[in-house]
């Protein structure tokens, strides 16, 4: 460990000095006012360029959702959390999915709560590019962001145009997507629906699925007017609404709570594997999302050197819920945000900002059985940020930029039939890049991150039998990130290594008789560290060929492992190859998964396929070790004048973990009882999909 440390200090030194000895690159931008006055603007070098995804790539994958988009982004993973109801988080650096901060065009509107189910209502198409931040230090204003920050920028129309798709693929999944953008000299207008559906899978076909049913339609407006030569307002609404049904492959939509659970008796042998022959409302879970947003941003130029920018957002996200184990859970969860920033360009080669802002949350929640039978503590609460920060981005050569920021907030959340939570925190934040050469540049930064942890029913999925929050402290971590990029005209090549300090964990304690009584939330007392390593490389053999080649290397302790809800990627190896000739676009794209001890993680070693309905045991433990396993995705497209033809395939070789003998179905096995869960999971729950999509723009 000693040796890395020292290894890394002689290397930043190292290309430090170059840095000051070789600056004849030219990477300064500066941002144009409407009336022709320039000011300064942060620079972007090559280091950058791995952590964005733009709209070019997002269409030529084929994907229907931001979690898809995200899924093969290096030190990204999209993790399922409840194979039945669809759940699902981003993990940033390893980190738990509710340590990643989702912003939309820099404003913080996803919380906890929504992030669960509410990721897959974005639209894509109203999505101009994806921001990834790796570690708190890159986030720099951004608040909280423990593992590092995602920002969805949405649509800047260039011209005026329309544009119509048709996604339909064999396994009867459907995406219809119609926009329009009108361009003035003044005024920008931006505005889409959309329609997706994804049936449910059943690899095993024997009544209880491993993928759930989804449906989605949304609708977004976006409105870009210069109010003078130097005032800019842009606002921006959507709306989405989605339906996801679990469990049963009959389209049934559970309505109420079910009363009684599904049993051993309910499978052929009491054999997860084998068919259901129950009642189907017994392995049936519904979820319900309407999801609005209302953006409003705006920004003048008060002089050459001097910018005010404010943004005013809020966030309206409703779930109605009704689970196989027998609880229901509605909610109506409101977020609010106001930020005020001024920027001011102090000397050529200096920009400060200050700012405030104010974000506040509420959750308020039903549920007939935990709250009105059962007399559990809703988990409501109010919660509210008050942040005063600051940035500095200093030029002293042409080839080096240093960013610091330092936000200082006041943190006070109260649950309503619990307890509170109120601290003040100040989180710095530094990033250093270099452009040592023409080709050669290299990142550094640090970042404190915090988080307070809103602990609910969905941030430990399935606590049917209610919780205490035992909590009392932040959620703190220290990140540390380096990076090396080398990138010419025809070749890149980008090592980075990720540091994550992890501090006051929020976890459930499982009670003494599980599922006997109440979770009881509290912050961990072990410190953990956790450790990512990857090398991104990429070349063009020939022009209109692009070839890439991406290895990732996460390190977690075996404490870190037992606290996390599922299996982690330990290891994972992209290969994406597009070749562009003649207006066709051949991609072919392969992720390799390392083979993991799944005995590890969690509740794993308590997952069994078989429960005995006459001795009350159980038999055959779920596999303990995944295998390592490639996912393969192709296709083919062809530009004929406004036209666009793709046909692809998604999982060519058909592989799931299903087809390996090992369902995310299983008994879970609890001290006194056994009962039916679907989340026994580490690999492919989806097979292979053939597709043609169709784009006409007019």
């Amino acid at each position: 460990m000693y040796l890395t440390y020292c290894l890394f200090f002689l290397n930043t030194l190292f290309f430090t000095c170059l840095s000051y000895a070789d600056n004849t690159s030219e990477v300064s931008e500066v941002l144009v006012t409407p009336d022709g006055e320039k000011i300064s603007q942060s620079r972007q070098y090559t280091t950058d360029r791995v952590d964005v995804i733009k709209k070019d790539r997002i269409e030529k994958s084929s994907v229907t959702t931001l979690n898809e988009a995200l899924d093969r982004q290096v030190g990204v993973d999209s993790q399922d959390y409840c194979v039945n109801c669809g759940a699902k988080r981003i993990s940033i650096n390893g980190l738990r999915g509710d340590h990643t901060s989702v912003l939309i065009d820099g404003v913080p509107l996803y919380s906890a709560i929504s992030s669960v189910y509410g990721y897959d209502a974005v639209s894509l198409q109203s999505v101009q590019e994806i921001e990834v931040k790796r570690g708190t230090g890159g986030a720099l204003l951004n608040p909280e962001a423990i593992g590092g920050s995602i920002n969805i920028i949405t649509i800047d129309p260039d011209e005026t145009g329309s544009k119509a798709s048709l996604f339909i693929g064999d396994q009867e999944t459907q995406t219809l997507q119609l926009s329009h953008n009108y361009v003035l000299d003044n005024y920008k207008l931006a505005v889409g629906g959309e329609y997706n559906s994804q049936e449910s899978w059943d690899v095993d076909n024997n009544g209880f699925a491993e993928s759930p049913y989804k449906s989605r339609y949304s609708f977004y407006l976006k409105q870009i007017m210069n109010l003078s030569a130097r005032t800019q307002w842009v606002t921006r609404l959507s709306y989405a609404d989605m339906e996801i049904i679990g469990g049963n492959t009959k389209m049934f939509k559970l309505k109420e709570p079910v009363t009684i659970q599904a049993s051993d008796t309910d499978f052929v042998d009491g054999d997860v594997r084998k068919d259901y022959t129950g009642d189907i409302s017994r392995i049936s879970e519904y979820i319900g999302v309407k999801r609005s947003e209302l953006t409003s941003k705006l920004t003048s130029h008060i002089d050459s050197k001097n910018l005010i920018e404010w943004n005013l957002a809020g966030a309206i996200y409703e779930q109605e819920s009704y689970y196989m184990h027998g609880f229901d859970y509605l909610t109506k969860n409101t977020t609010l945000y106001s930020d005020l920033i001024w920027q001011h360009q102090l000397k050529e080669n200096q920009i400060t900002k200050l700012g405030l802002s104010l974000r506040s949350e509420f959750l308020r929640s039903e549920s007939e059985i935990m709250y009105d039978t059962n007399n559990i503590p809703r988990d409501d609460f109010d919660y509210f940020a008050y942040s005063l920060f600051a940035q500095h981005e200093w030029f002293p050569t042409e080839n080096l930029e240093i960013s610091s920021a330092l936000r200082l907030e006041r943190l006070e959340n109260k649950w309503l039939e619990l307890n509170s939570i109120n601290k003040t925190i100040a989180s710095p934040r530094l990033s250093i890049k270099w452009q040592n050469t023409d080709y050669l540049s290299q990142q550094f930064a640090y970042g404190y991150g915090y988080r307070m942890p809103l602990t609910s029913v969905e941030s430990a999925h399935g606590a049917y039998d209610g919780f205490i929050v035992d909590i009392t402290e932040l959620e703190k971590s220290h990140s540390l990130v380096y990076s090396l990029s080398y990138n010419t005209p025809h070749y890149y090549f980008t090592p980075s290594a990720h540091y994550t300090h992890l501090e006051n964990m929020s976890y459930p304690l499982d009670p003494l008789v599980a599922h006997s009584g109440p979770l009881r939330f509290v912050n961990d007392q072990e410190d953990h560290n956790i450790f990512v390593y990857d090398i991104l490389m990429g070349v063009k053999p020939l022009p209109g060929w692009l070839v890439e080649f991406s290895y990732e290397r996460f390190n977690y302790t075996d404490d870190y492992k037992r606290k996390l809800p599922t299996a982690a990627i330990e290891d994972r190896v992209n290969i994406r190859s597009e070749y562009e000739y003649n207006g066709y676009t051949f991609l072919l794209s392969g992720t390799w998964i390392g083979a993991r001890n799944l005995s590890k993680y969690h509740q794993y070693p308590n997952f069994y396929n078989i429960s005995d309905p006459f001795f009350g045991t159980v038999f055959d433990q779920k596999g303990q070790k995944s295998p390592a396993f490639w996912q393969i995705d192709a296709s083919v497209a062809k530009k004929i004048k406004s036209l666009e033809l793709t046909l692809g395939v998604q999982n060519l070789f058909d592989y799931t973990q299903t087809g390996e003998g090992d369902s995310p179905a299983m008994w879970h096995l609890h001290d006194n009882h056994t009962h039916l869960d679907n989340r026994h999971v580490w690999g492919p729950n989806r097979g292979r999909e053939y597709y043609l999509k169709l784009a006409y723009k007019f």
